[in-house]
């Protein structure tokens, strides 16, 4: 993957990751909301801390700060976290009410965060991990015949010759097989 296509990827995450964090303090906001003032001015609070290291997170990865990707990472798996456990406190609630409108807002929360936990993903994907460490001013370029390939089994990206591929050679990650017998024949 060229770097301007990474590039791409790291802004998709972090465009993404800010729409994450504004329905994270709009669904807050409705919590806190609930009437009981105990209970609104500590979620209000607790939300509050939690956007303040969203944000200060989300720049930091925008800037390729060493190591934000990981914090990057944390947060979003804490944002998937919320919207799935509030979507499944509505869906019970929507069952429980006949409420089709409540329903559906939690199906979108759910969907919402199994998208979020599909972008850690591609977080820890150890090609977009090197190219971020790498900082804004390197490149990873493949040499001569090299292609890119996916493992079979982990789908580890790798820089691979396919004329010198054999049937012995494993993947440096999972120590799985490259090439699979099926394939061979």
């Amino acid at each position: 993957m060229e770097p301007n296509r990474l590039a791409a990827i790291h802004r998709h995450l972090f465009i993404f990751g800010l729409l994450d964090i504004g329905i994270f303090i709009l669904i807050m906001i409705t919590i806190g909301n609930l009437g009981n003032t105990l209970f609104d001015g500590f979620a209000l609070g607790i939300s509050g801390l939690i956007v303040l290291y969203a944000i200060v997170t989300a720049y930091g990865f925008r800037q390729k700060n060493p190591n934000s990707d990981q914090k990057y990472s944390n947060l979003l798996r804490l944002l998937a976290v919320f919207f799935v456990t509030v979507g499944v406190v509505q869906g019970l609630l929507s069952i429980a009410s006949n409420q089709m409108i409540l329903l559906i807002q939690s199906g979108l929360l759910l969907l919402l965060g199994r998208a979020t936990n599909r972008r850690i993903k591609t977080l820890r994907h150890p090609m977009f991990v090197q190219w971020f460490s790498q900082g804004s001013g390197s490149s990873s370029e493949l040499s001569g015949e090299e292609v890119y390939a996916s493992c079979p089994n982990c789908s580890s990206l790798l820089a691979v010759i396919p004329e010198r591929l054999s049937i012995e050679d494993r993947c440096p990650n999972c120590e799985g097989f490259l090439i699979s017998i099926q394939e061979e024949e």
